[in-house]
């Protein structure tokens, strides 16, 4: 199985073997026990992967007896590999006394071919030219965000036109849970376990600065780094579902917070 990181790398499980996407001279090579930690995490991406879990699964599974450190020896040589390799992104995420996190969008996986891996490598694009545009804004946060700033400069408007409704670009929306009797979505689909934390993250939200208005809707946003470690950005609407068919919004309120 070869697995596409971040369209920027390429690892092979079978041997470990790792290459620059664009660029296939740059490539190196993971030993054993660091190529089958990588790949489980990327088999697991999207799902909480604790500490007990991996030592059980990487090394008790095969007889093998682990150092105290082990985990944090191999995990910091897999990102040092990355790195080497032109991924600036922090693939792998350490959430404290939880485990370990890679999410779902970064990676995509695919059986070796001749004709897979070169589409791989003309699909490729230059990891430096979009690794701070991902890290901090992910593309749906940020069209959101546009569409509600434009709708927050409008609002003054309302009073002189009597009635101001707003049409949304088709979209899907995924239900993440109920603040209340209002029910939250979210941009993008989600694992369970995300769902659940965020929606525990728009409650919070919610609670300080919009509360649950009956008959009208939330809809949610959040970087992983936000949802994981309260660092980051997300973005919080509550609107009126005009026509319940979630695609014409009135009077939105948007809450919009930065966490370092």
């Amino acid at each position: 199985m070869v697995f596409t990181i971040f369209n920027t790398v390429a690892f092979r499980s079978e041997d470990g073997a790792m290459w620059n996407i664009a660029q296939p001279d740059r490539r190196l090579s993971l030993t054993t026990i660091p190529a089958r930690l990588f790949t489980y995490l990327l088999e697991n991406a999207d799902k909480m992967v604790g500490r007990e879990e991996l030592l059980n699964n990487i090394w008790d599974k095969y007889g093998l007896e682990p150092s105290n450190n082990s985990v944090n020896q191999y995990i910091s040589l897999i990102r040092k590999s990355l790195s080497e390799l032109g991924c600036d992104e922090e693939i792998i995420k350490t959430v404290p006394r939880m485990g370990f996190y890679i999410t779902g969008e970064m990676v995509s996986r695919n059986l070796e071919t001749p004709q897979s891996v070169v589409s791989a490598i003309a699909e490729a694009q230059p990891a430096k030219q979009q690794s701070r545009l991902r890290g901090w804004y992910k593309p749906a946060l940020l069209a959101f965000s546009v569409i509600i700033s434009t709708l927050l400069i409008l609002q003054p408007f309302r009073s002189a036109t009597g009635r101001l409704d707003y049409s949304f670009p088709k979209s899907t929306l995924f239900k993440i849970g109920m603040i209340d009797t209002c029910p939250v979505y979210g941009l993008s689909e989600g694992s369970p376990y995300t769902a659940a934390r965020k929606q525990q993250l728009a409650q919070e939200l919610s609670t300080a600065h919009a509360p649950c208005i009956n008959n009208e809707v939330f809809i949610f946003q959040s970087g992983e780094h936000y949802a994981y470690q309260q660092s980051g950005r997300a973005f919080i609407a509550r609107c009126a579902d005009s026509d319940r068919t979630l695609s014409h919004f009135s009077d939105c309120r948007a809450v919009y917070v930065f966490a370092k």
